[in-house]
């Protein structure tokens, strides 16, 4: 029904809104096919954006298109943040095309602890044994930056990190922007080893208090991106291979009180019909602990206005 005077109520969206889309969501190595349509088959990389300002987490395939939109966009200063270096996190910077282009500055952040310093690991991607384009190549000006203790402050937004449990040196990120915190985690196999039901454990419990610089490093953050890549059956023969079971995952939202979680780093075994059944179960699963958290599964392309 139309206004008095004829009107109609017609809202739009606001380009000064802070603006995070996700890139990429499939773990382990690109997932292409018929099956993988609705979330998606690129590997980590998500970004957030604020005007001009542009912060981008992980470096996967999914990297590739970002730089494809960025291209044509305004901005020219990329900070990117690498969680770690396995190729599901790196395996896209050779393809992004920001990098080739003159007037782009880029700077890869990453914590100290890698068994190479950062440089060094992103050159060895690029040797010619590899890849035809050695960094020296590329005609952006590209820089590394390792990570304090206490965060690094850009423009509108603060970055902090904190170290998961992932074989080799591995972070999460806490993003606080345009009043929102907002944390990113797609590697992190919360709670090592435990198979039994989550309702059993408390902050107090042995098990747990290894992990509660973690939990607090969790708590207060608006909407959480952390995986949850394998099922409680697939969780009893990959122990220690650096991810979460869904009810251990759970377990954390609540001990964090996070109330949004968007599920990641998807495992490629798992098509669109397996994901849809296994999001209905970490419903579930959140119910039973009684935490009344929002939760979805992340995809490839997924946008939203802070």
């Amino acid at each position: 029904m139309t206004g008095r005077d004829g009107s109609a109520f017609l809202p739009g969206l606001d380009p000064l809104r802070t603006e995070l889309t996700l890139w990429g969501t499939r773990g382990s190595i690109p997932t292409p096919g018929t099956r993988f349509v609705r979330h998606g088959g690129n590997t980590s990389c998500m970004a957030i954006r604020q005007g001009d300002e542009i912060f981008v987490f992980d470096a996967g395939s999914g990297i590739r298109e970002l730089g494809l939109d960025l291209v044509g966009s305004p901005i020219r200063k990329v900070h990117l943040f690498i969680t770690h270096t396995h190729w599901d996190h790196i395996q896209g910077f050779p393809f992004f095309a920001p990098a080739y282009a003159p007037g782009f500055s880029i700077t890869i952040h990453a914590a100290e602890g890698f068994g190479k310093d950062i440089a060094s690991l992103f050159r060895g991607q690029l040797d010619r044994d590899y890849f035809p384009v050695q960094i020296e190549d590329m005609q952006a000006d590209i820089s590394f930056r390792s990570m304090a203790d206490g965060g690094v402050e850009i423009g509108p937004a603060k970055v902090t990190s904190e170290f998961t449990e992932h074989p080799g040196a591995t972070v999460g990120y806490k993003i606080e922007i345009a009043g929102t915190r907002i944390a990113w985690v797609p590697d992190n196999e919360f709670l090592l080893g435990h198979t039994d039901d989550p309702r059993d454990l408390d902050r107090d419990h042995w098990l747990v208090k290894p992990c509660e610089t973690f939990i607090r490093f969790m708590e207060g953050v608006d909407l959480a991106i952390h995986e949850a890549q394998y099922t409680n059956q697939e969780y009893l023969r990959r122990i220690r291979w650096g991810h979460s079971s869904i009810s251990n995952a759970a377990l954390l939202m609540k001990f964090a009180g996070v109330p949004r979680w968007l599920v990641t780093h998807h495992d490629p075994l798992h098509d669109d019909t397996a994901l849809q059944n296994k999001l209905s179960l970490t419903r579930q699963i959140l119910e039973r602990l009684g935490h009344e958290a929002r939760v979805d599964h992340a995809f490839d392309g997924m946008r939203e206005y802070l």
